[in-house]
Formats: C-alpha cells, sequence, structure tokens
C-alpha cells in the first residue's frame, strides 16, 4: 500500500475546510448548498480512505509516512496499525452520520457561521492525533480540536453557550499546558519527540524522569478523556449546543483521550502500566460509578447522556488496567476487549444523542418532566431510541453485550473482583437511566400541545436526514454484536500490535542524527 494514502485523513479535510472557508463569507443558498455537497464528498473519501488502511494493517502491517522524505526523528512521521485504522473507520463513520442530521437540524444562521469547515477541522483534528508519531504535532492536533470544538460549541451565541463554552476552554487548556509541560521535560531529558524514539531512550531514562513523565501525559490524556476526578468540564458544556455538535462531540473527542492514554503507556511505559494497575482500575471503577449515579439525578436528556459517556469511558480504562493479564484468556484480551468497547460507544452513543436531539427538537425542549407522549406520535423515533437504549446498556443482542461481556470476563479472568462488580452495578445503573429517559419522553400524554414543534419529522426529506443515521447506526452495533466474534479477532490483531514496542519501533526506524545529511526520498511500511 502506498504509504502517502495516511495523508489523506489529514490533508483532504484540511484543504476542504480552507475551501469552504473561502465560500462561507458569501452565505447564499447555493454556497450553503455546495458547502453541505463538499462536506459530504470529503468525509465520504475519508471514510473509503480509513476502510483501505484499516483492512492493510490488520493484515499485519504497519504503515509509516516520513512526511517530505524527512527520517525520524528530523521529519514528521504519520503511522497507523490496527487499532489506528478502527479508530479512522470510526471517526469516519460517526461524521458521516452527524453530517445529514446536522443539515436537516442546524438552522441557517449557524451554517452560515462556517459550521461546516469547523466541522470537517474537527474531523482532521481526530485523525491527526489518531495517526501523528510524534509527541508535539499530538500537542498541534490537540489544539486543532480544541479551537474547533470551542467554536462549535459556543457559535449562536446564548448564554448558556457562552458560559459552557468558558468552562470548556480554560478547563481543555489547563490539560493542554499539562501537555506542553510534559513534551518539554521529555525534550529537555531524552532530546526528541518522535514516540519511536522516545520509547527506546525511555528504557534507559532515569526512573524519576519516567514516572514524573507517566503522571503527567496521564493527568492531560485523563482530562480529555474525561476520567475521574478531571470529567466536570463534560457535562457542564456537552447540553448546550446543537443536538448534532453534541452527537459529535459524544462519539469522538473523549476517545481520542482514551487512545493517547493507550498509546502512550503501552508505548513508554509498560513497566508503570502493571506497576500501576491498582491506580488504573481504580480511576476506572471511579470514573464509572460516578458517571452512572450523576446520570440519575439529570433533569434533561442530553445532561443524562452526558454523565454516560463519563461511565463508559471507565469501561475503556478498565480493559487497559488488564491489558498485560490473562491466565485463562491470555495477554492482550483486555486491550481488545475495550477496543472493541470503544467502537461500541462511539457508534451506539452517537446514536441515542441524535435520538435524543430529535426528541428535544420535535418536542421543544428535552427536560423530562416537560415531555412526553411521543410514543404515539413518533412510533419510529421511539423504536430507535428504545433499540439504541438497552444497546448501550448492554442487552443481547446489540454490541453493548458482547463488549461488556468480554471486560467482565477478564476482570473475572484476573480476579479483579472490585471492578468487576463495580461495571456490573453500572451497567445496572445505566439500564434503569435509559430506561427512564424513554418512559419520560415516549410514554404517557403531552400535557402542551400547542408547543409542537412537527416541521421535522413531518417533512419527508427531513425526518430520513434525521432518522436515517439513527437507523444505520444502530444496524451497525446489531451486526457488530451479532457478528461479534470476528470484530473481537480484528480488535485482537490491533491489541496485539499496540502491545509489540519492539514492532512499533522498527517501523518507524528513528536513526542516529550524526548519520543523517539529507531528507532520504524513501517512505514505507513494514
Amino acid at each position: 500500500m502506498n504509504p502517502n494514502l495516511l495523508a489523506v485523513p489529514v490533508a483532504l479535510p484540511l484543504f476542504a475546510a480552507a475551501l469552504l472557508l473561502a465560500v462561507a463569507r458569501w452565505g447564499g443558498r447555493r454556497a450553503i448548498t455546495f458547502q453541505r455537497l463538499v462536506a459530504a464528498t470529503t468525509l465520504t473519501i475519508n471514510l473509503a480512505a480509513a476502510l483501505g488502511l484499516t483492512q492493510h494493517a490488520l493484515s499485519g502491517h504497519r504503515i509509516v509516512l516520513q512526511m517530505g522524505g524527512w527520517q525520524a526523528p528530523f521529519g514528521i512521521t504519520l503511522i497507523a496499525d490496527g487499532l489506528t485504522g478502527i479508530l479512522l473507520t470510526l471517526t469516519g463513520i460517526v461524521a458521516l452520520a452527524v453530517l445529514p442530521f446536522a443539515i436537516a437540524t442546524i438552522d441557517l444562521h449557524r451554517e452560515r457561521m462556517a459550521f461546516y469547515p469547523l466541522f470537517l477541522l474537527l474531523v482532521m483534528g481526530v485523525n491527526g492525533a489518531f495517526l501523528t508519531g510524534d509527541l508535539f504535532n499530538l500537542y498541534v492536533f490537540f489544539e486543532v480540536l480544541l479551537m474547533a470544538s470551542f467554536v462549535l460549541l459556543t457559535v449562536g451565541g446564548q448564554p448558556a453557550q457562552t458560559h459552557s463554552g468558558i468552562r470548556y476552554v480554560v478547563l481543555n487548556l489547563l490539560g493542554s499546558l499539562v501537555f506542553l509541560a510534559a513534551a518539554g521535560i521529555a525534550y529537555g531529558t531524552l532530546g526528541t519527540l518522535n514516540m519511536a524514539q522516545m520509547a527506546e531512550r525511555l528504557e534507559s531514562a532515569p526512573m524519576a524522569v519516567r514516572t514524573l513523565l507517566a503522571g503527567m501525559l496521564l493527568v492531560a490524556f485523563g482530562g480529555k478523556a474525561a476520567l475521574f476526578p478531571l470529567f466536570f468540564w463534560l457535562p457542564s458544556s456537552y447540553h448546550t449546543p446543537p443536538p448534532a455538535v453534541t452527537a459529535l462531540f459524544g462519539g469522538l473527542l473523549t476517545k481520542v483521550g482514551v487512545y493517547t492514554i493507550f498509546r502512550s503507556f503501552t508505548l513508554f511505559f509498560p513497566d508503570l502500566l502493571s506497576a500501576w494497575q491498582p491506580l488504573f482500575l481504580g480511576i476506572a471503577g471511579a470514573t464509572m460509578l460516578i458517571g452512572a449515579l450523576g446520570a440519575m439525578a439529570q433533569p434533561t436528556i442530553r445532561r443524562v447522556l452526558s454523565f454516560h459517556i463519563i461511565s463508559h469511558v471507565g469501561f475503556m480504562l478498565m480493559g487497559l488496567g488488564v491489558a498485560l493479564q490473562g491466565n485463562g484468556l491470555g495477554v492482550g484480551f483486555g486491550l481488545a476487549a475495550a477496543i472493541l468497547y470503544m467502537a461500541h460507544h462511539m457508534l451506539v452513543k452517537t446514536g441515542l444523542i441524535l435520538a435524543g436531539g430529535a426528541v428535544e427538537i420535535d418536542m421543544g425542549g428535552d427536560r423530562l418532566q416537560s415531555i412526553g407522549g411521543l410514543v404515539g406520535r413518533r412510533p419510529l423515533l421511539a423504536l430507535l431510541f428504545f433499540l439504541s437504549a438497552i444497546s448501550l446498556a448492554g442487552i443481547p443482542p446489540f454490541s453493548g453485550f458482547i463488549s461488556k461481556l468480554s471486560l467482565l470476563e477478564i476482570t473475572l479472568d484476573t480476579r479483579h473482583w472490585t471492578v468487576a462488580a463495580v461495571s456490573v452495578i453500572a451497567s445496572v445503573l445505566t439500564l434503569i437511566n435509559v430506561m427512564r429517559l424513554w418512559r419520560e419522553a415516549f410514554w404517557g400524554t403531552y400535557e402542551h400541545p400547542g408547543r409542537l414543534r412537527p416541521w421535522l419529522l413531518d417533512a419527508p426529506v427531513r425526518r430520513w436526514l434525521v432518522l436515517g443515521p439513527i437507523a444505520g447506526l444502530l444496524l451497525l452495533s446489531l451486526g457488530l454484536g451479532l457478528f461479534g466474534e470476528r470484530f473481537f479477532h480484528m480488535t485482537t490483531i490491533a491489541a496485539q500490535q499496540v502491545l509489540d514496542r519492539d514492532g512499533y519501533i522498527a517501523a518507524v526506524n528513528p536513526v542516529n542524527p550524526e548519520s543523517v545529511a539529507a531528507p532520504s526520498s524513501k517512505e514505507g511500511s513494514d
């Protein structure tokens, strides 16, 4: 495979966003239609490229691109393995599912305020974070994410958006500051920010340096992932933008933080991943429980679902905590289960937030005490919401069941009884919460029929732009559950590649700086 394909998920959304920014200032109907078409085309090509990369990576190969022909550590390295490919594909699916919902529901004012260029910039930042093999460029892509998400969060100028946006950006900037400081310490002590070369040099670095870097990266990435106790920025901000933006954030942003924790600790600090296992499992259990309990006290659909995002990040970290253990199941089983759970959550949580957004727009609000009776008016939406909800809770045959069962199985196999029990309790609480949402929104009788806004789901085109993506994501979740063994085999390959530090280093092949006099034109993959 041509390694230049690695540049497509980054360069294509960037160039398309620049093009749309150039035409956004005209703001007419034709310009909006053009932006929609360009965004849809870009995201379709992006998904096709991600699928190609995933197929090649899961055949056992890492794909490496040294930008401009400059070999590492001087040039910018892009690298994709099975985990990268899976997450790129899921990012493409989520973005392509959210786009038609956004077209149907985003108001014209926001569309004219560069909504589609920002959408593409966000996708570019997510893709870049998954692909980069350099710690400083990871920081750059994080900042691209932060800028695009902050504007998407606040565009529209509502007071609630502004207040939540300030909290969001300030707290995320603090995490970015910790990350930048860690990168500075890494460069000062190791002399490089190339991740493969860092992994080599950290083996002989003093324990104090390794412990400091590991702690700072855990704080920085844990904040991005909304882990306990750094989660409070998420529920205070995700409920304020339009539902399409919330769905995009809920499906993608915290997964970037989870991915970076997976990558950094397996590559840089495998010994600390074992030594700090009680810390990882403790954070995972607290995150699961706090998120599930916090959701029970929330008065609106999106605030409930925002707390569920927090809770389910804990399940992913639980898999990482036992990644290097495995009595009867083998080393790497926990990480494979965590990757499968991440795939399940990205699909189902996006679909469920879109369904909740459809309820909110159709009813004119999402406060549980002031909505109801939709099961008679919107039976298809009721069915899609219900099935998405039970998938999130882990009811078979959907993907939530096989992914949660795999995580429970590995924690029992490794005799971590407490975190296993917490995961079961959190799953039960999730089921109670989502059934509460379904009962309040769809059951009973709505007491204020004059407030209804029938324009959204009564128009045939809008109806399918709204319901089609939800149904598509639900079908993918069902397929992930019905063919769970096949997908688990894929995530097992990805997990083994992530745990193979020597293979990652050999693929990037950092060279001795003194031996490099000029950039090389060779680009390769192993």
